[in-house]
């Protein structure tokens, strides 16, 4: 979520974020910088984020200490894209522990994308930070619906009254980490450099860390460099999906492209529900390479499902091979 200069809870906006900027878009079409970041947690998996902005649009914080089971609640998100999406239910447990985290249980449906929306009360007060679903097929393939968990709004106010809390420190690791990423996208990668290296001294098991620092070396065109913060990254979290796909990119810019492939391939195996198009991508035209038609024929097809045109343009590049 997203503070302005005054302290402002922002609303009505989407989020772009790339390699060149982190800004928020108001529905008047006015856009805002990332300033500054306020605090991080990875163990809630959210940051706030303070912007150049002033005299934005706001809401009203309620108390997720007073909502009861059974009250009425209003999601608004943008799932898949589609922005002010709002969907109504009710409170189905205030405080609902998962794996040691306190969430807020409710109802009302929400939609991949939606995440980092807000919880409404009746009366227009934010009372939580939208998170995530669960979806649960059974043996007979039933799938558990309605089941959808929001941040209590008290915690994001401990930041804004700036009271500490474990992992929201100005020191701790994650702190360092969103200080770097804001770097990168000002394109200080020296600066940058510093907060990822800060992080990891902290904490020498934040594999996301180790990506960033790789991809730093990259920028830096120092290859060798990258390739062991990857290394070092895989190492640390052997599920990052990815962490294995930036060590790929760095095996191909050594021409290492067997130790790619392996790195490619194993990026798919880390996420089968939602594949990874570069990967694809990368693994159809290694395939060809090594002469591995079949392969890359089969790979393609997956990649048919996701984007057509991909697969299509990939058709042609896959018919020049004998």
């Amino acid at each position: 979520y997203f503070i302005n200069n005054t302290g402002t809870l922002l609303t009505n906006f989407h989020l772009i974020q790339g390699a060149i900027i982190i800004q928020a878009e108001l529905p008047s079409g006015a856009f805002y910088k990332a300033k500054d970041i306020l605090g991080a947690s990875k163990e809630l998996d959210f940051a706030m984020l303070q912007f150049e902005a002033q005299e934005t649009p706001s809401v009203k914080l309620g108390d997720s200490n007073d909502i009861r089971v059974g009250e009425k609640v209003f999601a608004i998100g943008s799932p898949l894209g589609l922005e002010q999406t709002i969907s109504e239910g009710i409170i189905s447990n205030p405080k609902r522990e998962l794996d040691g985290i306190e969430l807020i249980q409710f109802s009302a449906p929400i939609s991949p994308g939606s995440s980092g929306g807000s919880l409404f009360n009746r009366h227009g007060e934010v009372i939580g930070i939208t998170t995530g679903s669960i979806d649960y097929s059974g043996e007979e393939e039933a799938v558990a619906q309605n089941l959808n968990f929001a941040i209590p709004i008290n915690e994001i106010k401990k930041i804004l009254l700036g009271k500490e809390q474990e992992g929201f420190t100005d020191q701790s690791p994650d702190y360092f980490y969103s200080l770097g990423k804001l770097a990168i996208n000002r394109k200080e990668y020296d600066q940058a450099q510093k907060y990822f290296e800060e992080a990891i001294t902290l904490d020498n098991t934040y594999a996301n860390a180790y990506v960033e620092l790789g991809l730093i070396y990259f920028e830096k065109g120092l290859i060798d460099l990258e390739l062991e913060t990857f290394q070092k990254a895989v190492t640390t979290d052997p599920s990052n999906s990815d962490a294995h796909y930036y060590l790929a990119t760095a095996y191909d810019d050594l021409g290492q492209y067997d130790s790619a492939i392996v790195e490619y391939e194993k990026v798919l195996e880390l996420t089968p529900t939602d594949p990874d198009q570069d990967a694809i991508y990368s693994l159809v035209v290694r395939y060809l390479a090594q002469g591995k038609k079949n392969k890359a024929v089969q790979l393609n097809e997956i990649m048919r499902e996701l984007n057509p045109g991909v697969a299509k343009g990939l058709d042609a590049l896959i018919g020049r091979v004998r």
